[in-house]
């Protein structure tokens, strides 16, 4: 009597254990969409006119110790910035793919990748070029050499992701609107 009892509890245990772990893996149709669609939007700025833009302030860090934002090089705050990029992609790696989600995930997954490598190789070296007080065409010409060498890629990334995306929500009826 006592062994089965034992055996029921083992598997109630079992049961609970890879329900939880299921749920927790498997998030709603919307959430995903959220996660891996719309955090594409942190994307939107990507190339010369976000970098520009960023050169133009102040460069700054969060300082975990202080809790706020402090001064910095622009390598640092730019190195800061892609960070934050991969904690959010990172989020995306986390979602587990299947036949519904798989083409969104793995289109966000693209995009992601794709932009984060190219910032570490272009942003980067355009701010360290700042940093060490190059000048304005020195830095300009790195621009739109940047540019040049990525926009029609992550263009097409990202359509790939806004196509899938509204297929997606369409598909689940999520009340998204797309080119706004």
């Amino acid at each position: 009597m006592k062994n089965n009892l034992n055996k029921t509890i083992l598997l109630f245990v079992l049961i609970a254990t890879s329900i939880i772990s299921t749920s927790c893996n498997n998030l709603s149709p919307d959430k995903t969409f959220d996660i891996a669609v719309l955090n594409s939007n942190l994307l939107s700025r990507f190339g010369g006119k976000e970098i520009s833009d960023k050169l133009q302030t102040e460069a700054q860090v969060y300082d975990e110790s202080q809790k706020k934002m402090i001064p910095s090089s622009y390598y640092d705050s730019f190195k800061y910035d892609i960070t934050n990029l991969e904690t959010r992609f990172q989020t995306i790696k986390d979602i587990a793919e299947d036949e519904d989600n798989k083409e969104i995930l793995q289109a966000s997954k693209d995009l992601f990748s794709y932009v984060i490598s190219k910032q570490k190789e272009g942003y980067l070296p355009i701010a360290k070029m700042k940093d060490e007080k190059a000048s304005p065409e020195q830095i300009q010409k790195a621009i739109v050499d940047f540019d040049t060498s990525t926009q029609n890629e992550v263009d097409a990334k990202f359509n790939k992701l806004m196509t899938a995306g509204k297929a997606y929500a369409e598909k689940h009826n999520i009340d998204a609107k797309f080119g706004i």
